[in-house]
């Protein structure tokens, strides 16, 4: 996919297809002037202008502006208007003087009438409408489609790593063997305690006869001596 087919399909509308060549201006050439723009009402039936209206001279052609089939082409409140289907939208055109019938194909650039006098705008002119169901859109989008461009993100580059340094991976090492080492003598001392008093707080077996407790003479001993 090309650069330009890229952009092409992102910005159009999504309702308008992405061939450039498949709408033309219902007058001309050269393109005809915009005499008033599209303004659709804040409600369906409320008042508005429902197409655009282009400068244009009484028995002026009136092209399709795309290939399609005409579903309507006579004469409607005292104008003659032409409508065309092109799959899902739909085109009108008014005042005209229609030369097609209902249910003729066509194809874009087909010449379907010439401009009538009309009381529509100040001077002579065409309205050109574009309906997708019962929804009002600008024709306008169907020669100049906005253009909108795609926003731009710049990529993050990525940070490098920074390396850690050896002597506080080799200091860390030494806080914990120091520590595990202190745990470990902490320990050995709690367990050596508990032995003592575990020693020196159980009760004594009774000596079998004629036996003599050393410990206790010597105990008693060092009394009479401090005596």
């Amino acid at each position: 996919m090309t650069l330009l087919t890229l952009l092409l399909t992102f910005a159009l509308p999504a309702w308008i297809p992405a061939q450039s060549d498949a709408w033309r201006w219902p007058l001309g050439p050269p393109a005809p002037q915009v005499v008033r723009t599209f303004s659709p009402p804040p409600q369906p039936w409320g008042p508005g202008h429902r197409g655009v209206d282009l400068a244009a001279r009484p028995g002026q052609p009136v092209y399709a502006a795309g290939a399609g089939r005409v579903s309507y082409a006579g004469h409607l409140a005292g104008r003659g208007v032409v409508a065309i289907t092109h799959g899902a939208l739909r085109t009108t055109y008014l005042p005209v003087r229609p030369i097609v019938q209902a249910g003729h194909d066509v194809r874009a650039g087909s010449r379907i009438g010439t401009v009538e006098p009309s009381a529509h705008c100040p001077a002579p002119c065409l309205h050109w409408g574009l309906l997708r169901g019962h929804a009002y859109l600008d024709p306008i989008n169907l020669v100049r489609p906005e253009v909108r461009l795609l926003p731009h993100w710049p990529t993050p580059s990525p940070q490098p790593e920074t390396p850690r340094p050896t002597s506080s991976s080799t200091e860390m090492g030494l806080r914990d063997a120091t520590t595990a080492g202190s745990g470990a003598l902490a320990g050995m001392l709690f367990a050596f305690t508990l032995m003592s008093l575990w020693r020196h707080g159980r009760p004594r077996r009774p000596l079998p006869p004629g036996v003599i407790d050393l410990t206790r003479e010597r105990r008693e001993r060092r009394l009479r001596r401090a005596r």
